[in-house]
């Protein structure tokens, strides 16, 4: 069994987001042979219960800190290598697969690039493209439930938390 996670630990699981693992059991696949399961309950939808095999829970991830997540944010600023790219197509595309994973990194990494690019065409009297804004705020939506429950704030305020440690000081 993974140690790492318990009953009464709140952990991140797929597109179900934040669930309670409320109880480990046995449960009888169709094979007719029992596995041992943790069984979530998704804090968007407690009348929900998903099964997850103990031996196949790789897609159960722990929690973000605070920590681990304000080091992430001071890591996106620090990132010098991921950079605008001035093809639109091309940069959807980008923006689509890293929206996909949902990994939190690459979508900091992203908001701070928009939010960069956002400051540099303001400073010439310039707007970003709005699908440009709404790929920023597709990510800062994906991070919301996470973010706000570790940093004990509302999902509502989380894009206010990540522009304010990402968008650049104006010079």
């Amino acid at each position: 069994m993974n140690a790492q996670f318990a009953p009464g630990m709140n952990i991140r699981y797929k597109s179900y987001g934040i669930c309670l693992i409320d109880r480990i059991e046995d449960v009888v696949y169709p094979d007719g042979e029992p596995r041992q399961c943790y069984v979530l309950k998704p804090r968007r939808n407690q009348f929900l219960e998903i099964s997850v095999s103990v031996d196949s829970s790789e897609n159960l991830k722990p929690l973000l800190t605070k920590t681990e997540i304000d080091n992430m944010l001071s890591d996106a600023v620090a990132d010098q290598n991921f950079t605008w790219n001035p093809e639109r197509k091309l940069r959807g595309s980008e923006f689509r697969k890293i929206i996909a994973s949902g990994d939190a990194r690459d979508l900091l990494r992203m908001i701070h690039c928009i939010l960069s690019q956002k400051h540099t065409l303001e400073a010439i009297g310039k707007h970003l493209s709005a699908a440009d804004d709404n790929f920023r705020r597709d990510a800062e939506r994906i991070l919301d439930e996470e973010f706000g429950f570790s940093l004990g704030i509302s999902a509502e305020e989380v894009g206010s938390y990540i522009r304010e440690h990402l968008t650049p000081t104006a010079v």
